[in-house]
């Protein structure tokens, strides 16, 4: 077995090996078992679920619940590159233990009578005692050095004597891997529990942890998407299509979490006692987990009957695949307004209201549901539908985020300039053409939206085109951002200037999310991968197309080439930019037109959508010397945002993708994240990104918080030491100099001072950003993997 697969193993459980022998005498442990919900789910979440909390976890060992941890690891690695499909690994996929060991999960714990056997034949406590043996501070980087490509070529070993024997001539493999080792007291609690049999937690702890603080508000919410007529249940799929993979907020139930479920039970009883007051009898779910949203529930659970249901979310939430629904108790009514559920206006009468399962098509499932009512859903929750887009279901993206752009804004028609909004088949006579995800059903797409554009609006889109949230939603203004393999979705026109812009229609956006979201087999085989990847590919090029005509027509070509280069046979040349002659109600005058249209579209939206100005990206910089004292920290942003939206700067090649910095003044702390924007000459280069990179056009973009869930480095500041930071760091031009940047200000992840940095973000993220908030990813943290 390859050293690779020995790392790939080490990932998978979070841990490393080391002989029994070697690990602390058992009499030094604590003899009580300790309990699993208050003692052993809390070292896990501090210290493992930062690599293992996610589909996609290496080995798919998940930390973040027992029945994960119980369920164990999967030799054969499904993130591999194949042709065909392998078996889903979602904790959805089946229901119990027994049911993952007959599809081939092992266990990593062993529940025996003698406490030494249990610890001797449990793979967790073996790698976790080697990680206490070897990974002390200063310990080498060397063995995380390759785990960004290890991890998804490997093998996993399946029994504690396999990995024992792989393992001994490679013991700094140890676990937290290429992080430093628990603490004494984290590794003789989790000693005491493996040895004790690693029992689960109680069933009065499962009872409680699954009661929400609100039950009646879970009710109205269940009651609603349960009304018994045609229209709410066509609704309520549709609904449930877009937010499946959404975590979802109940102002009227605060601290849960929960998500929409399908359900063979149904919903909790409300019961109106004689005094007007109720009260809400429980009811168990029966969860339906078909592999995609739109599959048959009654078929896939032998049921003649399903009910959607809000499931209490009880594991940890990872920052990586975390985003939200918040729903208030008069969303009820706005969404009865909003779909005409009461009234029926704008229903087509001709169409399908009970129309069978498995179809994909959204323009075919929810074609009675007037259109302009499903785009705006769409619109008034774009954050929550885009998120399901950036953040899951696979936390990992790999080569699937080679589709988009480092840095870019995305706008959205305005329902009534909205050619799919006004004709949703745009002239087809065979909605399945909507959906065609080949280069020549998307040109075919193109053309009819174009001609319906011009039925619309014959002389070209002004900026009322451009929904503007009403100057209150920031729904309308979108900005999303690629860290290599992971993606971002903020509100506002934050970052500064983006490369490229994106104008999305009802029709784009629905054809994006099914093919991306909906229609997506993560445990697919890599030719529909490609397919998607390649479809994405299409659409992006379409939004910034879109976007494109709002601009008189003698600027769209050159803007178009300078956004997308091309290379090779895979030159922009090739894609058409269909309706390129239109003509544009919008007026431009100066040397700078895109600049000047964002100016406008953003004066008219307002402060309230746009979060403008962005004082650390402005266009306009201070004069700003970087060494000189600062007094507080107003003196640092203005001094960091000399270094924003700026080309051309060597320093950038060197840093990773998204930096954290904790700056200390006056017992105070805030934090920022320094996110690079890469550049590539052509998006289309879809295996081999690095020969696309243009590093000269590469820039800096800083946000006041905390950006994405998969931080690369931490830097920690106090007011004193940042001007030597930021003079270091724009001085930078090679590794020797970026070495000594790190060497003297970072948190590197050999240090004695990475567990405690980490703990305090992790906490100031959840205290600050609440609902918003996630444990933090360390699988790329001080890696070469940016």
């Amino acid at each position: 077995m390859g050293r690779g697969a020995l790392i790939s193993l080490a990932l998978g459980l979070g841990l490393s090996t080391i002989s029994v022998a070697d690990a602390t005498p058992l009499s030094a442990s604590r003899t009580e078992t300790p309990t699993y919900s208050t003692d052993i789910q809390p070292i896990f979440n501090r210290r493992c679920i930062a690599c293992h909390g996610c589909l996609g976890s290496p080995c798919n060992v998940k930390l973040d619940s027992f029945s994960g941890v119980d369920r164990g690891g999967l030799a054969e690695n499904p993130y591999a590159s194949r042709l065909s499909s392998a078996p889903r690994t979602d904790m959805d996929a089946a229901p119990n233990t027994a049911a993952w060991r007959a599809r081939g999960f092992y266990p990593i714990l062993s529940r025996g009578a003698v406490p030494e056997d249990n610890l001797s034949g449990s793979m967790l406590y073996q790698m976790v005692a080697a990680g206490m043996h070897h990974n002390g501070p200063g310990f080498s980087h060397a063995a995380a050095a390759q785990q960004r490509t290890q991890s998804y070529v490997s093998q996993c070993e399946a029994t504690p004597a396999s990995l024992s024997a792989s393992l001994q001539s490679n013991p700094e493999l140890g676990m937290p891997f290429g992080l430093p080792s628990i603490s004494d007291s984290d590794f003789t609690t989790l000693k005491a529990w493996i040895s004790g049999g690693s029992p689960g937690p109680d069933a009065a702890a499962v009872t409680a942890a699954e009661q929400p603080a609100n039950p009646q508000a879970v009710a109205n919410w269940e009651a609603f998407f349960n009304a018994d007529d045609p229209r709410t249940r066509l609704v309520s799929r549709f609904i449930f299509q877009h937010v499946f993979l959404a975590k979802i907020v109940l102002t009227d139930s605060p601290g849960d979490q929960f998500r929409l479920v399908r359900s063979s039970t149904p919903p909790a009883q409300i019961t109106v006692q004689p005094d007007g007051t109720s009260t809400v009898t429980p009811s168990p779910i029966g969860l339906i987990a078909t592999d995609l949203p739109y599959d048959d529930p009654l078929t896939y659970a032998n049921v003649g009957q399903f009910w959607y249901r809000l499931q209490k979310v009880t594991q940890p939430t990872v920052q990586k695949a975390h985003f939200l629904w918040e729903l208030a108790p008069d969303d009820i009514a706005h969404l009865t307004t909003l779909f005409a559920i009461n009234s029926g206006t704008g229903w087509d009468a001709a169409a399908e209201i009970d129309p069978p399962y498995g179809i994909e098509n959204p323009f075919i499932q929810f074609a009675a549901i007037p259109a302009e009512s499903r785009y705006r859903f769409i619109l008034e929750n774009a954050e929550t539908l885009v998120g399901g887009i950036t953040y899951g279901p696979v936390c990992n993206g790999q080569t699937a985020t080679y589709a988009i752009k480092d840095q870019f804004w995305a706008l959205f028609l305005e329902p009534a300039h909205d050619p799919s909004v006004h004709e949703p088949l745009l002239g087809f006579d065979d909605p399945e053409k909507l959906m065609d995800r080949s280069a020549i059903g998307n040109a075919a797409y193109l053309a009819a939206f174009a001609e319906a554009k011009n039925r619309l609006s014959p002389d070209g889109w002004a900026l009322d085109a451009v929904w503007d949230g009403d100057g209150e939603d920031a729904n309308a203004w979108l900005t999303i951002l690629r860290h290599e393999t992971n993606v971002s979705v903020l509100k506002g026109a934050q970052g500064g200037m983006p490369r490229t812009l994106w104008l999305i229609s009802f029709a784009g956006f629905e054809r994006m999310y099914y093919d991306t979201v909906a229609g997506f087999a993560y445990w697919g085989g890599d030719p529909a991968k490609l397919q998607t990847l390649a479809f994405f590919n299409l659409l992006r090029q379409d939004f910034e197309d879109h976007f494109l005509l709002l601009l008189p027509t003698q600027h769209r070509q050159p803007i178009r080439y300078d956004w997308t280069q091309g290379i090779g046979r895979l030159d922009l040349a090739l894609i058409p930019f269909i309706g390129h002659d239109q003509p544009s109600r919008v007026t431009v005058e100066g040397t700078a037109p895109l600049d000047e249209i964002v100016s406008q579209l953003a004066e008219r939206a307002g402060p309230h959508v746009t979060g403008l100005p962005d004082r650390l990206n402005p266009s306009t910089k201070p004069t700003v010397d970087l060494s000189a004292p600062m007094q507080g920290f107003d003196d640092f942003e203005r001094a960091i945002s000399t270094m924003t939206v700026l080309d051309q700067r060597p320093y950038l090649g060197l840093m990773p993708s998204v930096t954290v910095v904790r700056l200390t003044h006056g017992g105070k702390e805030r934090v920022y994240s320094l996110v690079v924007n890469r550049a590539y000459a052509s998006q289309y280069n879809l295996l081999f990104q690095d020969a696309a990179a243009t590093p000269g056009r590469d820039t800096l973009s800083v946000y006041p918080t905390l950006v994405n869930g998969f931080p690369n480095l931490f830097v920690d500041l106090d007011l004193d030491s940042a001007p030597g930071f930021l003079s270091d760091l724009a001085a930078a031009r090679n590794e020797d100099d970026w070495n000594r940047v790190t060497a003297d200000y970072a948190v590197l992840r050999n240090t004695a001072q990475f567990w405690p940095f980490y703990d305090w973000l992790n906490d100031w993220n959840f205290t600050t950003r609440g609902d918003s908030a996630g444990w933090l990813d360390l699988t790329y943290y001080d890696t070469a993997q940016k």
